[in-house]
């Protein structure tokens, strides 16, 4: 089988009014565990000196690099040997999207979602830009790889936000039959939260990253050097529509449910019609967790 792995990440500015960005690299399973993890490994984490992971806002901590007893010399040469190793990865293939933070906020504010479960949280960009970014990948494999029969996204595990994530992942084959596209859901393979030690995750975050920056225009020398070095391929990039912003924002409104009704139905699922802030009833342990 075919199998190929999205493995994505999530950034943005100082404030919710910022631009946030998800970005990340689709290659084929093998790619990814045969050549790209040992050689990601063997070059930017074992060292000397060796460290867990490689996340670009950490690595820049004095306090972290204390840690794990890196000089901001070994720092550098760490993040270099990074990009070093992304571009020699022909297949990885990139993308990012962008929602812009000040027309998310005021459009969505009053807007909440709710877990089968019976959690319930804000509306937040994230969930949108994963579903985007999910389709995205999904019409790319779709139109270039035609051998490909499953795609599964690897995620860094981000709090209960991941827990919704997977809940939207659950729902995309049903958008994709409404847009008239449901080959893309026989495409879909298994949402997989993983924390920062997995090597694809920490190149995703390094991508994130730098492409925010340069997106700022704050980049330093030596990370521009580095942008430069894993940003000269062919990629996705979309900036989300404001129309479309607007759009589903409207629709939200038009078909959503007030927030008497949403806790409503979260005291309905709940067992033994327990409180919004309780712990929700335990799942069958018989069930895959999905």
């Amino acid at each position: 089988m075919a199998v190929f792995v999205a493995a994505s990440d999530e950034t943005s500015g100082k404030d919710e009014n910022s631009i946030y960005h998800y970005s990340g690299w689709v290659a084929p399973e093998q790619d990814w565990s045969l050549y790209f993890t040992p050689a990601w490994q063997e070059q930017v984490l074992n060292g000397p000196p060796e460290i867990p992971y490689l996340h670009m806002t950490d690595i820049r901590r004095q306090g972290w690099r204390d840690e794990y007893k890196m000089t901001r010399d070994d720092a550098d040469w760490r993040m270099d040997i990074a990009a070093i190793v992304i571009s020699q990865m022909g297949s990885l293939y990139p993308l990012n999207l962008q929602i812009d933070g000040s027309r998310f906020k005021p459009l969505f504010k009053d807007h909440s979602v709710v877990l089968p479960t019976g959690g319930q949280k804000r509306f937040m960009p994230d969930f949108l830009a994963f579903m985007s970014y999910a389709w995205c990948v999904l019409g790319y494999v779709k139109v270039t790889q035609p051998s490909a029969e499953k795609v599964n996204f690897m995620v860094e595990r981000n709090s209960d936000i991941t827990d919704y994530m997977n809940a939207f992942y659950d729902q995309l084959p049903v958008a994709l039959a409404n847009i008239k596209a449901p080959e893309l859901g026989e495409l879909m393979g298994d949402f997989i939260p993983v924390d920062k030690k997995r090597p694809p995750v920490q190149a995703a975050d390094y991508l994130c990253w730098l492409t925010r920056h340069a997106e700022a225009n704050d980049l330093g020398e030596l990370d521009l050097r580095r942008f430069g070095t894993i940003s000269c391929r062919q990629g996705f990039k979309l900036a989300i529509p404001d129309s479309v912003l607007t759009g589903l924002a409207e629709s939200f409104t038009k078909n959503g449910l007030s927030r008497e009704e949403i806790n409503n139905r979260i005291r309905r699922v709940r067992q033994n019609n327990a409180g919004i802030d309780e712990r929700p009833a335990r799942r069958n342990k018989g069930r895959s967790g999905r």
